[in-house]
């Protein structure tokens, strides 16, 4: 009622002002203090609801059932009435206004708490200035109001700024002044104390005081005792050591009505008409004050205000003889703990309290501290903190500020500890206000070093006082101080007097409760917690993440030591170590902190317990610090999140240096949603950037480090360590059984994966090197695990030499130290990996000796007109086009000197032979395109020749690192400039041993940049240098690649790659097409060994386009597929609709509609008229199809297909889960999920395997008859799932090849990235596209050149067969016919007009494009008569030959099966396949290469 009474008139007078403000007669101050008098009563019943208060929000956020938000939201709603206030009332130059003046300032006090400060003092020129005036020469209670509002007004810093010269005259006056009142308030609060002793009713329980001396020192000595009891007890207390599990904490916070609330609030409150009753606060004061002011410090300080110690032991015992005796005193404690305000009549207490205020903001500034040395503050704020002398807590409270902020200063922070600082703030009462003023200045002290180590030389019962009222504090009080509290703890721990007296107390559980009973960490509390409330508690555990990480990092410090000492005693040569004294800071930089945590998991036995591990173990820390790092990603908009993070994941750094923290990371972490995820899996997303945070992803990747780095063999059995004269032995456990678990548990979650992308990482610029020498050194331990090495050598990283060009220089200059540590790790890993040393001669065998005599002894000739149209193209590119002109003539080069270009610029790529394949790869400026003339299409050539920019491609792929098979192979001849040839020996090999490791890269290829910017390389004048000398280098180069170098070699081209020709046995089939279909029938059936492979090569590289189908409904087309008879060509469009295509008359013939939705797929059944249609949006189903369709079943799978042999099956594919349902009835069979195994491909599509009995899904391997998953291949891409090989004892996922038996990795094939592969009907061929993700469609830079091209590859070996370019933007599917003779595709294409069309292409397969042809396509059919009939004799031998022949062929191929190297120029049977052999296609150099540029 008396809210709603408030509310009634404040609304009247608001009514009222706005009729009658423009009458003169209107009494306008006389309504302005009912307004002020309607507040301040509300604010006193808004303090008795115990707000924070270092709560600055709205009170109607603060406390929304409060009366005092509602009415400062009316009065600052209404424009026209604050404006009128501070404009007018306020601003008014008469000077008989000041009773206006006064009304004015006080209800603008009253109300700002509301107002925006910034908008008050900035809408309002002149505002300052006259509030100065005021403050300084008005007289009271103006000059109070101005005081309180020029506070309001300075904690703007532009404002402090602006009046830097008026303030520094006003400190100094407000300080004079506070003497004075402070004067005035000792005699006022004397005269108050003896009428309120007299007018008592219960003087006996007083009168100790009139005791004799004797009688009282015997007193004292009693209450002293008493107090020393309760601090030997305080450790069992029932508020010290009342030890909460989580759920009994939460229950009970479930039960309270609001989970802000102060402790004894949330015990004792109860409301009525929305306010809190005061006798409930009363009731509760009394019974917290038994707990809380019971223990002081008994040190006697004796100064200006006598004895300490007497004075409070005084108050104690005159308090609690009040409490337990007299409810009527409540009116004399309420103000120790709620406070009041009043601003008419203006008391003492309130000037003082204004005048602290604007002193507070003025205490952060250097200048100001000489005016508070000058005129005494410590001498005033003692006062203030004394609640004996001071009745008023409120004004203790303002004066706890004040001192706060002084502290900032560490003159006066050494200066208060002097004057027994820390035990005149711990006699501070508690539960009080005042208290949370305490707190503060806890958190300020010990920002600073020196003081710290003052306050902890104090006496032990002190600092014992000091940690049980900071741990109050953090237990029972508001918010904020919690948050004070806690940042306390995180600056104290590191001296040891401070962590010692913690641990004593039960500090850990403590702590630890702060963050546990919160709701935004409990997944099982639904309800509904506002955004400011969610703010407060994020903030909370972000000082308590901070204090814990500082908690552990000491209490490793000091176990450390303990260890180091030890093994000194055992060790007669170690040196002693020193220990830090317990009062001085522990150093804990991160480095350290890592040394530390290397040396605890070598050297501490395993079986030892580390008490503060056990703690918190017990408390169930662990989970909860995991489960707060996976839940923080999500938390927008909060800016401590990344170092919530952070703090979280350095606290699990130190923990898991002990074997069962590490296998806490394997249990799983509950989310929302009943949604689980192990907590190492956390860990690997945070560190592959789930936060954009550096500084978190290289505290996640130290975690995994200390997971899988540890010690293999650690100490155990013993509790105690082995002195110096024991002669036992140690037994050793081995720690392979952790070490194996958190292996396979990294790599299960796809750790490998994030670990090689952030070796490849470049950004944050600034971090990239600190993160990839971490990735490194991860994969250095895990790789000592079997599984791992055997997968991690076939990957293209090491196989390929990528790792050598990521050693050759850091991604920033200025971070050489980060690259050296990550050159130290990579070597190690590649020894590890490869088995032998990187910067080891890997090939100084016989046979390499043998092949570099001969380079070495062969003479390098090349046409010399080809080096002048290089000279010539060189010239035209720098615009010298008068001296290329002249170079033309003279030279008689021909008018189109410099081949065209055919890609883009891109650098030249020598893939050694140890590393990947023979097959020299040259991709360069200047190229030209080997393909048919008339073709609309085009063939990624194979040869595209280099010519300015190999020294590039020499230092990116010669390194002496050997991951490959072929350990006769020659290592790579490096340039030697300036020397003989004669120096090129077979003595080369040796030259590299004395390399250094780090510099194995560099010499493969000129310096680096940074090495010539140095000066390293001179002048080529220092040098015998021609450029005769380069090009015959160059040369030699690629000769010293060939695999059977002759010596005797013709002249080489500058334009096209040199190979030597192979050497090929008797047995082998021919290359040349017509002598293998001639030996046919003399011979073998597919003309000798390698026929087979030969032929697929000549099949399968030519495409003839016979026909383009386009959609006249405009519906677009998304996929296709051949009828059953082979007749008809069926395509689904975006519609719904699926259209068939007679392919003898290209008309279209039927169409059928499923649903308004894309069709993403459908398949048809071998022997039904059954037809699946997969709808990613709406769901798949099962059709029958004639003259009409209808749907038999419907799923809610976004894609579906057969089973193999018997389709009587179906898999559908929703997300990472398969269903197999029968095909008759519908029903499900099986699901198919695992949460823990989960990969998450976004592309995944489970399917069966050829025999029926294994199904794929998301990368999982299941057993169809259990219904269990086998294996779970390890993850390397994020979008594609994989397939089944046909021949069904391999699986590819994406570029990676996994044998289905013993799951290893057999190889990689980089050219398969991120493709949808389709076999051919005899599944000896894969036809590979390019699948766009989102981004690559939005982004047009960053598309990869093959998503217009689709390509082929023999799917023995896996070996590129060709690149066809269909000259579109994209490809969304394709599909051959049962006899392999045509292939549809269907593509996307853009208009003239700029806008996409759909069409479905027609290839013959096996023949090319006659020169007779146009070259743009149209919907004829083209004339197919002149076709050679060789080509068909090729192609319906090879049909028609047998799997025996086709699998056999692979069997017998010894490794030196030729294969073709460029695309005929014409089409007959006189094709000559002339250097060309199986593992150095042609075609294959040129997907390869591009693919490693990308």
């Amino acid at each position: 009622m008396a809210a709603l009474d408030s509310s009634t008139e404040l609304n009247s007078l608001l009514e009222e002002w706005t009729r009658e403000h423009n009458n003169n007669a209107f009494n306008v101050v006389s309504s302005l203090h009912r307004m002020a008098e309607i507040l301040e009563r509300e604010t006193e019943e808004y303090y008795k609801m115990d707000p924070d208060p270092f709560d600055d929000r709205h009170p109607a956020h603060t406390m929304p059932v409060c009366a005092l938000g509602h009415l400062m939201r009316t009065l600052s709603k209404n424009d026209d009435f604050m404006n009128t206030l501070t404009s007018n009332y306020l601003m008014s130059s008469n000077r008989d206004l000041t009773e206006l003046h006064v009304a004015a300032s006080r209800l603008l006090l009253d109300v700002m708490p509301a107002l925006e400060t910034a908008i008050v003092f900035q809408d309002t020129d002149g505002l300052e200035r006259r509030l100065l005036h005021w403050a300084e020469s008005c007289d009271d209670p103006l000059r109070s109001y101005a005081t309180g509002l020029l506070a309001r007004a300075m904690e703007l810093q532009e404002i402090a700024d602006k009046f830097k010269e008026s303030n520094s005259t006003l400190v100094p006056l407000m300080l004079n002044r506070l003497h004075n009142l402070k004067r005035e308030y000792e005699k006022e609060n004397e005269e108050n104390t003896s009428q309120d002793y007299d007018r008592r009713h219960f003087r006996i329980f007083a009168a100790e005081s009139e005791m004799s001396p004797e009688k009282r020192v015997a007193s004292e000595g009693s209450r002293n005792d008493g107090a020393q009891k309760y601090l030997e007890s305080s450790n069992s207390s029932p508020m010290q050591d009342t030890k909460w599990d989580k759920s009994d904490v939460q229950e009970q916070r479930k039960q309270s009505p609001r989970a802000t609330l102060s402790h004894y609030q949330q015990s004792h409150g109860s409301k009525e008409g929305g306010h809190t009753r005061s006798d409930s606060v009363r009731d509760n004061y009394i019974s917290e004050l038994n707990h809380s002011n019971s223990a002081w410090s008994k040190p006697k300080m004796r100064g200006e205000y006598g004895n300490v110690s007497d004075g409070l032991a005084t108050f104690k015992s005159k308090t609690k003889g009040e409490c337990s005796n007299s409810a009527s005193s409540w009116a004399e404690m309420k103000v120790n703990v709620i406070g009041t305000y009043s601003l008419q009549p203006l008391s003492l207490a309130m000037k003082q309290r204004m005048i602290l205020q604007y002193l507070t903001p003025m205490a952060e500034y250097q200048e100001q501290i000489s005016a508070a040395f000058e005129h005494n503050a410590l001498d005033l704020v003692f006062f203030y903190m004394d609640l004996e002398k001071n009745k008023d807590v409120r004004l203790a409270f303002e004066a706890l500020k004040y001192t706060a902020n002084l502290l900032c200063h560490k003159k006066f922070a050494i200066e208060f500890l002097t004057m027994h600082g820390v035990q005149r703030a711990l006699q501070v009462p508690r539960p009080s206000v005042a208290a949370c003023g305490v707190a503060l200045c806890f958190y300020y002290l010990s920002y600073f070093e020196d003081a710290m180590e003052r306050v902890c030389q104090l006496p032990e019962d002190t600092l014992s006082v000091l940690i049980s009222y900071s741990l109050w504090l953090m237990e029972c009080s508001h918010d904020s101080s919690r948050c004070h509290a806690a940042m306390f703890f995180g600056q104290s721990f590191p001296y040891r007097v401070i962590l010692n007296l913690f641990d004593q107390k039960d500090g850990l559980r403590t702590l630890f409760n702060v963050i546990s009973t919160l709701q935004i960490l409990d997944i099982d509390d639904e309800r509904e917690v506002n955004d400011e409330l969610i703010s407060m508690m994020r903030q909370l555990i972000r000082h308590v993440a901070h204090a814990l990480k500082k908690y552990f990092e000491a209490h490793l410090s000091h176990k450390v030591d303990e260890i180091k000492r030890s093994h000194t005693h055992s060790d007669d040569d170690g040196s002693p170590v020193h220990e830090t004294p317990a009062y001085k800071a522990l150093t804990l930089t991160p480095v350290i902190v890592q040394e530390n945590i290397e040396i605890m998991m070598e050297l501490m036995p395993a079986r030892v317990n580390w008490a503060p591990e056990v703690t918190f173990h017990k408390l169930g820390g662990i989970k909860l610090l995991c489960q707060l790092i996976a839940l923080a990603p999500g938390w927008n908009g909060f800016t401590g999140k990344a170092e919530t993070i952070k703090n979280a994941l350095d606290v699990l750094n130190v923990l898991v240096a002990t074997p069962k923290s590490q296998m806490a990371l394997l249990e799983s972490v509950p989310l929302y949603d009943n949604h689980s995820t192990p907590a190492i899996s956390v860990l690997i997303g945070l560190a592959d950037g789930e936060i954009p945070d550096p500084e978190v992803q290289k505290s996640a990747l130290n975690v995994i480090i200390n997971c899988v780095c540890g010690p293999i063999e650690r100490l155990g059995g013993f509790s105690r360590y082995v002195g110096a004269g024991s002669k036992k032995r140690m037994n050793l456990k081995v720690g392979e059984d952790t070490l194996s678990k958190m292996w396979n548990g990294v790599r299960v979650n796809n750790g490998i994966m994030v670990l090689l992308n952030l070796l490849t990482i470049k950004t944050p610029i600034t971090d990239a090197d600190c993160i990839r020498a971490l990735a490194c050194k991860a994969l250095l331990g895990l790789s000592r695990s079997e599984t791992v090495r055997q997968i991690v050598s076939k990957l293209p990283l090491f196989n390929n030499g990528q790792i050598q060009i990521l050693m050759k220089e850091p991604v920033l200059q200025d971070k050489q130290q980060e690259h050296v540590k990550f050159c130290k790790y990579a070597n190690e890993l590649l020894e590890r990996v490869v088995g032998k040393k990187s910067n080891a001669n890997l090939d100084a065998s016989l046979e390499a000796i043998r092949r570099a005599d001969i380079v070495a002894q062969s003479r390098i000739t090349f046409q010399e007109k080809e080096l002048l149209q290089l000279i010539h193209g060189h010239l035209q590119s720098k615009g010298l086009t008068e001296a290329a002109a002249a170079l033309q003539r003279e030279a008689n080069l021909p008018r189109c000197a410099t081949p065209p270009n055919v890609l883009p610029a891109q650098p030249c790529v020598f893939a050694s032979p140890h590393l990947a394949s023979p097959t020299c790869r040259i991709v360069g400026l200047n190229s030209r395109q080997v393909n048919h003339p008339s073709a609309s299409y085009s063939t990624i050539p194979s040869d595209i020749p280099s010519t300015s920019i190999h020294s590039q491609a020499v230092s990116r792929k010669d390194s002496p690192t050997n991951s490959g098979p072929a350990p006769s192979t020659p290592g790579p001849i490096r340039f030697h400039l300036g020397r003989q040839l004669s120096q090129a020996s077979p003595s080369l090999p040796q030259a590299k041993a004395a390399k250094s490791k780090f510099s194995s890269e560099k010499d493969c290829g000129l310096p680096s940049p940074a090495w010539r910017t140095k000066g390293h390389l001179k002048g080529q004048g220092d040098y015998d240098m021609t450029l005769d000398k380069i090009v015959t280098e160059y040369l030699r180069k690629q000769h010293a690649l060939c695999r059977n170098p002759v010596t005797t070699c013709p002249p080489m081209s500058l334009f096209n790659p040199h190979r030597c020709p192979e050497v090929r046995g008797k047995r082998m089939a021919p290359i040349n097409a017509t002598s293998r279909i001639y030996k046919r029938m003399l011979g073998p059936k597919v003309g000798g060994i390698g026929g087979a492979s030969v032929d697929r090569k000549f099949i399968y590289r030519r495409f003839k386009p016979c026909h383009t189908y386009r959609n006249p409904d405009e519906g677009g087309m998304q996929c296709c597929s051949f009828s059953r008879d082979e007749q008809y060509l069926m395509y689904g469009t975006f519609w719904g609709d699926i259209k068939l295509i007679s392919l003898q008359s290209g008309e279209e013939t039927a169409s059928y509609n499923f649903n308004q939705m894309s069709i993403e797929d459908f398949q048809q059944a071998r022997d039904s008229d059954l037809l699946l249609v997969s709808c990613a949006e709406n769901g798949s189903g099962v059709w029958t199809y004639g003259d009409t369709v209808v749907s038999k079943h419907s799923f809610e799978d976004s894609h579906i297909e057969f089973s193999n042999q018997v389709q009587d099956r179906i898999i559908g594919t929703k997300d990472e889960t398969a269903n197999i349902y029968d095909v008759l009835t519908g029903k499900k069979i099986l699901k198919l999920f695992d949460a823990n195994r989960a990969n998450n491909y976004m592309l995944n599509r489970a399917t069966f395997n050829p025999t029926d009995e294994l199904i794929l899904n998301d990368g999982v391997l299941w057993d169809v008859r259990s219904g269990k998953s086998i294996h779970k291949f390890d993850k390397f891409n994020p979008n594609i799932s994989g397939v089944f090989h046909p021949m069904g004892l391999e699986i590819i996922i994406n570029s990676e090849v996994w044998d289905i038996r013993s799951h290893h990795l057999l190889h990689t094939v980089p050219a398969l990235d991120q493709c949808q592969l389709r076999f051919n009907n005899r599944g000896d061929v894969i036809y590979a596209i390019y699948k766009r993700n989102e981004e690559e469609m939005e982004d047009l830079k960053g598309r990869s050149p093959y998503s217009h091209t689709f390509r082929t590859f023999d799917a023995t070996d896996y070996t590129s067969i060709t690149t066809i370019d269909v000259k579109s933007e994209s490809i969304s599917d394709l599909c051959t016919d049962k006899s392999d003779f045509y292939l549809a595709v269907v593509e996307n294409l853009k208009t003239d007009l700029g806008t996409e069309e759909n069409v479905c292409k027609l290839y013959e397969i096996g023949r090319l494009r006659d020169e007779d042809d146009r070259p743009e396509e149209d919907e004829d059919e083209l004339d197919m008569d002149d076709v050679d009939d060789d080509d068909d004799d090729i192609l319906t031998d090879f049909n028609n030959s047998n799997d025996e022949d086709l699998f056999s062929d692979g069997d017998e191929d010894d490794g030196n099966d030729s294969e073709e190297e460029d695309d005929d120029d014409d089409d007959n049977v006189a094709f000559s396949f002339s250097d060309m052999s199986e593992e150095d296609d042609g075609d294959d150099v040129d997907d390869d290469a591009l693919y490693e540029l990308l």
